[in-house]
């Protein structure tokens, strides 16, 4: 029988009333799609939402902002419903997975190739492999797992680069389902048909279309397959053999953009730090 014992989490479990849905947040792993798509099947019209202007937040992100999307947390809801949310068999209990590797390398592709703004900025990591005109993004990738690995207490704090068992507290909550998120086709149909009407989620981060396969070699595999044993273990992923392969880099054009991309990151964080010291805010 299914047991309410969730300890740990709470701006991260999202409680669908309408739809009789439980959904729990993994980063990189189509978090954003599925924030999105509880906001439709709680049968709330986006347009209504009016979430705040953050200048150093694209619209489609704000939506990870627990205090303002429109679906309770499960912290914010009655005794009563949390139970029945954790318990009751009526009840999809649902987590969306990612491929280890696949979800490692677009972690570090939207954290720290693009430059997000974040805590993960002060982490111990190393430079990026580029000159004036090129970037070296496998060279970049490689020298960043290795050192992630020799931190990796600090870097699996974030729950960008944490392991998926643990943000999904796989031993807390009685899961109905765990979908990869190369099922989420059929997902979306099956929660459609929970609420009798057409789900039809939009596309987020995509990040820069770069193949991750190419970016791995034996030896980054195994830190991958290091660092998130309990995903291969217990979330069903195989591991898996990657050949050297050229080596993928970035030059003119494309250089260029992701310098721009990052002069504006650091612009928007000197703005944040000189709009908090105008407010008094540490």
């Amino acid at each position: 029988m299914a047991t309410d014992r969730l300890v740990s989490l709470a701006t991260t479990v999202y409680v669908i009333e309408p739809a009789r849905v439980l959904y729990v947040k993994a980063s990189k792993s189509a978090c954003t799609t599925m924030l999105w798509t509880i906001i439709d099947l709680a049968g709330i019209d986006p347009a209504s939402i009016g979430f705040a202007a953050r200048p150093s937040v694209m619209r489609s992100q704000v939506v990870h902002d627990a205090s303002i999307h429109p679906v309770p947390t499960i912290d914010q809801v009655s005794p009563e419903l949390r139970a029945e949310a954790l318990t009751s068999p009526d009840w999809m209990r649902l987590g969306v997975t990612r491929d280890p590797y696949a979800r490692f390398y677009s972690a570090w592709e939207s954290r720290i190739l693009l430059d997000n703004p974040g805590q993960w900025q002060q982490f111990p990591q190393p430079p990026l492999v580029a000159t004036a005109d090129e970037l070296d993004v496998t060279a970049s990738f490689r020298s960043f797992a290795a050192a992630m690995a020799a931190e990796r207490g600090i870097w699996q704090s974030d729950p960008h680069f944490a392991q998926q068992a643990h943000v999904l507290a796989l031993d807390e909550i009685d899961y109905t389902d765990l979908v990869p998120t190369t099922g989420l086709a059929d997902l979306f149909d099956r929660l459609g048909e929970r609420v009798g009407r057409d789900i039809t989620p939009g596309r987020f981060n995509e990040g820069l279309k770069i193949p991750y396969e190419p970016i791995f070699d034996a030896a980054t595999a195994a830190i991958c397959e290091d660092l998130y044993a309990e995903d291969f273990a217990r979330l069903g992923f195989s591991r898996r053999s990657f050949a050297d392969q050229p080596a993928v880099v970035l030059r003119g054009p494309a250089k260029k953009a992701l310098d721009m991309i990052h002069d504006r990151n650091e612009r928007i964080v000197d703005l944040s730090v000189h709009l908090r010291g105008l407010l008094g805010r540490p």
